[in-house]
């Protein structure tokens, strides 16, 4: 228990809500809001530490969490998409018990209402697709289902931008002196804009992670095909989550030879070959 409370941080905008909280007297709703969070975040880490994930650390947020992982991409997507879902569902036995503590004379109507609007409030924001809340994660693992690991991710964040910068033009057009909804637009765009300018590295580290062997059962084989000129960096980007790639290399249009992903892995990153082209890895006759 002390080892996962010293991986939990709050986020200074959280620190800056219970300030203001404090300061204007609606010091219920955030605990009210806090509980939530803190019952959400416990979902995700709990089933991540079931299935071996390794947790770096979880930032607690106003609406939600963020659970840092160090998997980088290379889990089953059966097994992210638990981990993902396990926050959400949260709120489901968090409305059962509400009612059923109201029920009992045990929280007052009030109390039960302002627990109900906070938990569904929570668990939709954290619905929307905008990464990296949980609806972003689930779409991000959507688009990796059908495309490369690197062209999922920029996409992901490109569709996020998007649907954040709808959101704000909302927000401006009906609600623009809500406060606590700008400081949120603000850090999901930092998030965003730092998630862009991060991609390749985290591409570099989904490859190493391949590399290395820190990766589940590949989930279906996928053959490439590229001519003997293709850099192997090119090719390396056209890979995919949960498949197992064999390389067909072509010349002319004729079959020159064939690699295994862990051989372009290889020699990538063991044997530095980072401008080599596909014909440079082909066994020599």
């Amino acid at each position: 228990m002390n080892k996962w409370m010293k991986n939990v941080h709050i986020h200074p905008l959280l620190w800056g809500v219970i300030g203001v909280c404090l300061l204007t007297g609606t010091f219920l709703p955030l605990l009210l809001a806090f509980t939530v969070i803190v019952v959400h975040e416990s979902g995700h880490v709990l089933v991540a530490h079931a299935l071996g994930w390794r947790v770096k650390k979880v930032v607690l947020l106003p609406f939600g969490g963020v659970a840092e992982v160090d998997e980088h991409g290379n889990r089953p997507l059966r097994e992210e998409l638990l981990v993902v879902l396990a926050g959400p569902l949260q709120h489901l036995w968090l409305f059962a018990a509400a009612w059923l503590a109201h029920e009992g004379g045990f929280l007052s109507s009030g109390l039960y209402e302002s627990f109900w609007d906070i938990n569904m409030a929570i668990l939709l924001f954290n619905l929307l697709p905008v990464y990296p809340l949980d609806g972003g994660k689930l779409l991000m693992l959507l688009f990796s289902a059908a495309r490369p690991f690197l062209s999922a991710f920029r996409l992901v964040i490109l569709c996020s931008a998007c649907l954040l910068f709808c959101l704000q033009m909302t927000v401006f057009f009906f609600f623009p002196f809500h406060l606590q909804a700008w400081s949120l637009f603000f850090y999901l765009g930092w998030t965003l804009w730092r998630a862009w300018k991060e991609k390749r590295y985290a591409f570099m580290r989904f490859l190493l992670e391949r590399h290395y062997g820190n990766k589940g059962a590949a989930g279906f084989l996928k053959p490439l095909t590229a001519p003997s000129e293709e850099p192997v960096m090119n090719v390396l980007e056209r890979f995919q989550r949960n498949a197992k790639h064999i390389v067909y290399v072509t010349e002319g249009g004729e079959k020159q030879g064939r690699l295994d992903e862990n051989e372009l892995l290889y020699a990538y990153f063991s044997e530095k070959k980072t401008d080599s082209r596909l014909k440079d890895l082909l066994p020599v006759d």
